[in-house]
């Protein structure tokens, strides 16, 4: 998602940024060998109500 593409459904603000999850917070494979990847979030400047989460590298789960 681009910052400023949708409004928060909270507090109304139009002005979004995009931040990681990274180290624990990474995503990981369920079964399997360890396979991870970083997760994006999207979330407003505002109040900091996440709009949304975004797999960095889902490729590597299949």
């Amino acid at each position: 998602m681009k910052e400023s593409e949708k409004s928060c459904p909270e507090c109304g603000e139009k002005e979004t940024r995009t931040g990681e999850f990274t180290g624990y917070g990474s995503l990981f494979k369920k079964k399997g060998f360890a396979k991870s990847s970083p997760v994006d979030a999207c979330f407003c400047i505002n109040c900091g109500t996440i709009l949304s989460l975004k797999v960095r590298n889902p490729k590597k789960f299949i």
